[in-house]
């Protein structure tokens, strides 16, 4: 399980994989979704990652790889944890 503290994400044993943090404060009413249910933001041209739709392990993967990673997060993903 990830915990979210404020805008960290952190892993289990306390890493910080990322800061969420939204430069242009998108909402889902920006976000396009594709027929592959891939998102997309109109306001960045970035694709967003549905973190509903991967594991826990990927999703880790991805961030080490790259923190500026852009995420949609549900408060109901049993993934994560909101401290």
């Amino acid at each position: 399980m990830l915990n979210i503290i404020d805008k960290d994400i952190y892993t289990e044993k306390g890493e910080l994989l990322k800061t969420i943090d939204c430069p242009k404060k998108v909402s889902l009413k920006d976000l396009r979704t594709d027929k592959d249910k891939t998102l997309y933001c109109k306001n960045c041209e970035k694709n967003i990652l549905n973190t509903e739709h991967m594991s826990e392990d990927k999703l880790i993967e991805i961030l080490k790889k790259d923190k500026d990673t852009c995420l949609k997060i549900s408060r109901l993903n049993p993934m994560f944890r909101f401290v």
